[in-house]
């Protein structure tokens, strides 16, 4: 696997690109005391009214629900300008990733890396697929993926091509061919792969029974232990890394929530809301009304331009909103899943492995499903998940997988 040729965090990284940034935003400004300072006052309020432009694009992002906040759209772009001056592009996406704990950062950054064409961006971006963090239907474009990270020589997208191509997931059954790639996937140093091929020589698994080449695919699987666990796509909510200003938010943000709670629940705290709401509203009437009258009495109405596009567009949003409001009820169930309750998840993959009108039937998200509920310890979706990876529902066919699922259902009886 292909190692990073530069450093891809820590300052040093951002120092140089937004040095450069700051050179070219700033650096006209210093024409200020030459006779050639009109062009200086004019790029200065060309940086004013674009950062005023992007506040309130913000804002209205916030108030619309938009599905790529302005903030995102700002931060990929930096990050795109950081990258040109990394020394290994496609290993600082992959970090960026990696570190990501927004959604759509992660897409956009694992997206980037991918579009380079490095063989372990492309696997990763494969594992995204197949696991579903792109939404449901992406085994073929995932497996698509490991062909080109196998073809550039990665032995775990070999191997997991050679799986799709034995079991006909993402792609059309060729034994063959899958044959083919198990062998080029151990031979680059893939364990499981030669320990499926000393396996399936020595069954009749697929190909045709040889002691000889069992014998020597055991001898190879010997030679490159320890195997290395299968990875995980780094977008799976478990395999991203802690981050502690995330985790010291949510705890704030669970706090304040608690608090709010204790003052709604008595009604001297919902008259003391009821009055600050009041405050607020005579506190913002009060503001415009003064930059009302500071714009007639000299200023040249600057502040009653700057606020007419923002009121103009919330007017225009609180009409399409109220024109085209959502007419369904709010899906609890998958509420309760994303919250982390493990019967909601067992439920869910439920619904998804059944299929409804309102849920078409996805054996991937099924099985993501079972195996969150599965990992909190619910016994249903541990028995659930072996089915799935026995019988290849949603996912790869994988009897070990399938027999140690099943094996944890069964400890998880009482008594």
């Amino acid at each position: 696997m292909a190692t990073a040729a530069g450093p891809v965090e820590g300052w040093a990284v951002w120092a140089r690109p937004l040095g450069w940034l700051a050179l070219i935003l700033f650096g006209p400004l210093v024409l200020l005391p030459t006779p050639l300072s009109p062009l200086a006052v004019t790029w200065f309020v060309l940086l004013l009214l674009g950062a005023w432009t992007l506040l309130v694009a913000a804002f209205i992002g916030v108030v619309a629900g938009v599905t790529t906040p302005v903030t995102v759209w700002l931060e990929g772009r930096l990050r795109a300008w950081v990258a040109r001056f990394a020394l290994d592009p496609e290993a600082l996406w992959l970090h960026w990733a990696r570190q990501a704990h927004r959604t759509e950062m992660a897409h956009h950054c694992l997206d980037r890396a991918a579009r380079l064409g490095g063989a372990v961006a492309l696997f990763e971006e494969g594992l995204a697929f197949l696991e579903g963090g792109f939404g449901a239907g992406g085994q073929a474009t995932g497996v698509a993926r490991f062909r080109r990270a196998a073809e550039l020589g990665h032995p775990e997208a070999a191997f997991r091509l050679a799986e799709a191509l034995r079991t006909g997931h993402g792609c059309p059954r060729d034994p063959a061919q899958a044959e083919v790639w198990y062998q080029r996937a151990a031979t680059a140093g893939c364990g499981p792969a030669a320990i499926w091929l000393a396996q399936a020589y020595a069954e009749g698994d697929g190909v045709m029974p040889d002691a000889e080449h069992a014998r020597h695919w055991s001898g190879v699987a010997e030679r490159l232990r320890p195997h290395a666990p299968l990875r995980c796509s780094l977008l799976r909510h478990d395999a991203a890394p802690e981050d502690v200003l995330v985790r010291a938010g949510a705890q704030a943000a669970a706090h304040v929530e608690a608090a709010a709670g204790l003052v709604v629940a008595h009604r001297t705290g919902r008259w003391v809301l009821g009055l600050g709401a009041m405050v607020l509203a005579c506190l913002s009437l009060g503001t415009v009304g003064i930059l009302f009258w500071a714009g007639s009495s000299g200023l040249f109405h600057l502040p009653l331009l700057m606020l007419a596009p923002p009121a103009l567009m919330l007017a225009w949003q609180a009409w399409r909103l109220r024109r085209e409001g959502p007419r369904e009820g709010r899906d609890r169930l998958h509420e309760a899943a994303e919250g982390g309750d493990p019967e909601a998840c067992y439920r869910l993959g439920l619904a998804y492995q059944s299929g409804s009108g309102h849920r078409p039937k996805d054996g991937l998200s099924a099985a993501l499903w079972y195996r969150r509920a599965a990992e909190a310890g619910h016994r249903g979706a541990m028995a659930a998940l072996a089915e799935a990876y026995l019988g290849g529902h949603g996912v790869l066919r994988d009897p070990r997988e399938a027999a140690r699922w099943r094996e944890a259902a069964r400890q998880e009886l009482p008594g």
